[in-house]
């Protein structure tokens, strides 16, 4: 039976129990029997712990007085030792008072004599030792022993040490020994150069001893680095041999002419080849170098990483040229910009292998390390921070090349002519979003503000052109038909016109919100969790430097900005990104709606003129009409028709006539694309229509504007209309209730003018002052010079 358990910290009772219970040996026995036996037990163990406690507190007890007379003496003793101890310190003092300081000072005097006596004795010792060192060096460095030479180099280094003063034979014994030690790497120079050539890790490591034991360890690596930087040169020359014939420097690269296509694009995969070879070269040695240079140097990393910038800067200046070259001559831009992705392609796969195999080496971790390795980035991605400083102009030729070459705008027919601005809205767009993706991918979006840049330029290049194509259209229709007839087939044309400008400004509007999103997606939200506002104007130069510390991936947006764009670039970047940050409805392409909203009201225009012309013809020099003209009969002032036999004459029923079928005509024209056709005319103009009169319904739109032309028109032509007989007023005053009875069919809500005009001509000359005094200047004028008052 195990009695220990009763003092473990965690004694649980019921396992105790169990335990014992399922311990029973003898089988004969039952378990009521086995437990009387256990009760037993614990009741004798109870019985003897309580014995051996009653017994401890007896001692106890009795061996209470011996502690307490202990305590007391070892109280008396601790105060003697303390009285004791008091006594020592104050005869110490006394002795120090009265001997010590005269004697102290004697003995530091004589501690220094003999310090000095030890240097002067230890630097004869060594001035003789440095002596013997250098009587014969000649003879030594004949020897070409190098683990003799190297020895012999140690003791100079430590007999030089301690020789070390401010004195001039110091600073020529230390010229001596700098002297000595060129010396001897003249004259393993040769022999180092071709150790690293070869790969004999064993010379190399002797080599390391030696140097590190002579304090050049700096120099021998500096050896290394040129001896991989000659061998990357050789391997320069090399590709380029291979590639020659298409890379000759008396030849001028990348000459296209409209025939010479074929030309470009084998030069261009030439130089994929040559860009490709030597990244995988690159990689190779990267790889190679990294596992040899590791058992030589400790910081073999930055030793490497420094080669491979070397190398890049050799092979850039070649490579820059070719590009330089590229794009100075290349007329189709389409291919250049292809190619140049497949260039960036390469060198994201050489970077995100490099990167990839310095994070399995945990290099990205230090800060000295990925500070390097972001200058080799920002190195090998130098040949293209030139050519994306031209992007705008790039994207904007290219965009305008597809549109001459592929985008056909006009046509000998007017269908033909309205069906190709219909499909072109579509193309053009498409055009956009593709250079917009490509943008994203080939600069990382670090070239996004220049990109709108070139699409606000290419855009309005496609307005102006559809201006041209329609004000084409405008003098066909001009040519072709009678210029004041009606002529509702042209109107259909400009109307689907007009739907098509429709469709132009919402795609813009599409495009707006495209080029948002995607600045965000690309520079907020895969930087930044949370809503953070990005820093312009003063901050924007520290921001991606800030950010930069901040952040070890050296394949981050921040990253890339820094690779592929100028201080001044950057800002204007940061800054665009800020502005549609901050949710102030910024618009990125504000320039283009001055030549949209032109567009838009510049067919409207031609559109109002192609439904007006018929009216514009009768109301042609309508104040000068034979209807008006006094006849010499002497009756000017008198009734000679019956007003019953006045009717109104034929010019204004024609144009009351051509009001009220207006609604029919138009019905067939803007029941199609209705949206299309109300946002063209909210962001254009309809003549004679004022923005606040403008309905959801367009045929009332139309028809308020033709109305309001009419009504317009025609007071001003009343107005210049010169005397009248009586019979000539009665005439247009019947003609002009007439049309205001038209224009209350139409809907017209303000002919306030014509209006006017009755009352002045029905009153006589007594009534004319007092009716004329709420009514215009002008009106008033021409009346009273019609009437001859």
């Amino acid at each position: 039976m195990d009695f220990s358990k009763f003092s473990d910290d965690d004694f649980d009772l019921k396992d105790w129990i169990n335990t014992a219970l399922q311990s029973q040996i003898d089988t004969n026995q039952s378990k009521e029997q086995y437990v009387g036996t256990l009760v037993t037990k614990l009741q004798v163990l109870i019985q003897e712990i309580n014995n051996s406690i009653d017994e401890t507190s007896h001692q106890t007890i009795q061996n209470f007085p011996r502690v307490l007379r202990e305590i007391d003496v070892l109280k008396q003793e601790t105060f003697m030792l303390k009285e004791q101890m008091k006594s020592v310190r104050d005869d110490l003092l006394k002795v120090e008072k009265n001997t010590v300081s005269d004697s102290m000072k004697l003995l530091l005097e004589l501690d220094i004599v003999r310090t000095n006596l030890l240097n002067v004795q230890v630097a004869l010792q060594e001035a003789d030792n440095w002596s013997n060192l250098t009587s014969d060096l000649d003879s030594i460095l004949a020897s070409k022993d190098l683990k003799t030479i190297s020895n012999h180099i140690e003791s100079m280094q430590n007999s030089l040490e301690l020789l070390q003063d401010d004195s001039m034979d110091f600073t020529n014994r230390c010229a001596l020994l700098e002297d000595f030690k060129n010396k001897f790497e003249t004259m393993i120079s040769t022999d180092i150069v071709s150790c690293f050539n070869s790969k004999s890790l064993s010379l190399s490591k002797n080599y390391v001893q030696i140097f590190s034991q002579i304090n050049r360890l700096d120099n021998l690596k500096k050896y290394y680095y040129q001896c991989e930087v000659a061998r990357n040169s050789a391997k320069i020359v090399e590709l380029e041999a291979y590639h020659e014939n298409s890379f000759k420097e008396s030849q001028v690269l990348f000459n296209l002419e409209e025939e010479n296509t074929k030309d470009l694009i084998e030069k261009s995969h030439n130089l994929m080849t040559f860009i490709s070879s030597w990244l995988d070269y690159l990689i190779t040695t990267w790889h190679n170098e990294i596992q040899w240079c590791k058992q030589l140097f400790n910081d073999y990393n930055s030793i490497v990483i420094n080669i491979l910038k070397k190398s890049s800067e050799d092979f850039n200046k070649i490579y820059q040229t070719y590009l330089g070259n590229m794009l100075n001559s290349c007329k189709d831009h389409s291919i250049l910009l292809n190619y140049l992705a497949k260039y960036k392609e390469e060198t994201d796969r050489f970077v995100q292998t490099l990167h990839t195999s310095c994070e399995n080496m945990s290099l990205l971790s230090q800060s000295i390390l990925n500070d390097l390795l972001f200058k080799l980035f920002k190195q090998f991605y130098s040949p293209y921070k030139s050519i994306f400083k031209q992007y705008s102009s790039i994207i904007n030729k290219n965009l305008q090349k597809e549109l001459e070459k592929n985008i056909k705008l006009n046509s000998f027919e007017v269908i033909e002519c309205v069906q190709l601005l219909d499909g072109s809205v579509n193309r053009i767009f498409s055009l956009i979003e593709s250079e917009m993706q490509r943008c994203l991918k080939l600069t990382n979006g670090c070239c996004f503000y220049m990109m709108i840049d070139a699409f606000k330029m290419f855009l309005k290049f496609y307005v102006d052109e559809f201006k041209r194509v329609v004000s084409n259209l405008k003098e066909r229709r001009v040519e072709n038909t009678t210029k004041d007839d009606e002529d509702w087939d042209s109107f259909r044309h400009f109307v689907k016109i007009i739907q098509i400008v429709g469709q132009l400004i919402i795609r813009y509007e599409d495009l707006e919100e495209s080029l948002q999103r995607n600045l965000l997606n690309n520079f907020v939200h895969k930087t930044r969790h949370g809503s953070v506002t990005t820093p312009t104007t003063q901050q924007a130069f520290n921001f991606d430097h800030q950010a930069l510390q901040t952040n070890q991936n050296l394949q981050s947006i921040v990253s890339f900005k820094e690779y592929f764009l100028e201080d001044n670039d950057r800002l204007k970047l940061n800054g665009l990104i800020a502005a549609v940050e901050s949710g102030d409805d910024y618009s990125m392409m504000k320039d283009l709606l001055k030549p949209l909203f032109s567009l838009s009201e510049l067919v409207h225009k031609f559109s109002f003129e192609i439904v007006y012309a018929p009216i514009k013809k009768i109301l042609k020099n309508l104040s000068k009409s034979s209807i008006w003209q006094a006849n010499n009969t002497g009756l000017m002032n008198k009734e000679t028709i019956p007003l019953f036999a006045m009717a109104p004459q034929e010019y204004i029923t024609k144009i009351g006539q051509y009001l009220l079928t207006l609604p029919q005509n138009f019905e067939p024209f803007t029941m199609h694309d209705s949206n299309n056709l109300l946002i063209a005319l909210r962001k254009g103009k309809l003549p004679y229509l004022d923005e606040k009169d403008l309905s959801d319904d367009i045929t009332a739109c139309w028809l308020d504007s033709i109305a309001n032309a009419t009504y317009t028109n025609l007071s001003d032509e009343i107005l210049k209309i010169g005397k009248l007989e009586v019979n000539s007023q009665r005439q247009l005053i019947i003609d002009i209730e007439y049309i205001n009875s038209v224009f209350d069919d139409v809907g017209l809500k303000d002919y306030s003018n014509l209006s006017s005009i009755i009352e002045l001509l029905k009153v006589n000359e007594q009534e004319f002052d007092e009716m004329s005094g709420n009514k215009p200047v002008r009106i008033v004028s021409a009346i009273r010079k019609m009437r001859d008052f």
